[in-house]
């Protein structure tokens, strides 16, 4: 059996590391990839959560503990080190990570869809504008229009003022 995990220490040196664990095979031994670096160890459970493990020819007793309030983290202890691990199935993360609702594109630039003259600028420089709010009002054809921010931002820049004319394709405001 072939498992992908992915183990994250959030201690004083942040760490992650993609492990590929293997086995057993028919001597009871697993191969163990690390960030590719290939590793056969022997590892046998003792008890629940206990497991002898010899790597390099090293007995090590290692205890695995899933405490309460660790949020889906172990406590990994070999001797009188112990480190917090965040052991997660990587099919199960790449999916988690896909699935994550992504931040909303914010910024634009609105132009004139019509030749005409500002009626109205709804915004000033620094406002926040939320998606679908009106920015910029248009007279064409006796018609006032109101332009609406598709995706929202910060104004940058307010090309044109009330009274002013404006062309098709003109940049009226800019939205980061």
């Amino acid at each position: 059996m072939k498992r992908e995990l992915v183990v994250t220490h959030d201690g004083p040196e942040h760490s992650e590391q993609k492990v590929v664990v293997e086995g057993p095979d028919d001597n009871g031994k697993l191969k163990i990839a690390i960030d590719g670096r290939a590793l056969e160890v022997d590892a046998k459970q003792i008890r629940p959560g206990t497991w002898s493990i010899v790597l390099d020819g090293h007995n090590y007793l290692v205890d695995l503990d899933k405490r309460a309030g660790l949020q889906g983290k172990v406590a990994a202890s070999v001797g009188a080190s112990e480190a917090v691990l965040l052991v997660e199935d990587a099919a199960q993360r790449r999916l988690a990570v896909a699935a994550a609702p992504r931040k909303q594109a914010r910024g634009e630039t609105l132009r004139a869809p019509i030749a005409g003259k500002v009626v109205k600028v709804l915004v000033a420089v620094g406002d926040n504008v939320a998606p679908g709010t009106a920015v910029i009002v248009l007279e064409a054809m006796k018609m006032e229009n109101e332009l609406v921010s598709e995706r929202g931002g910060t104004v940058k820049v307010v090309h044109k003022q009330a009274g002013q004319a404006v062309d098709t394709g003109d940049t009226l405001v800019e939205l980061e």
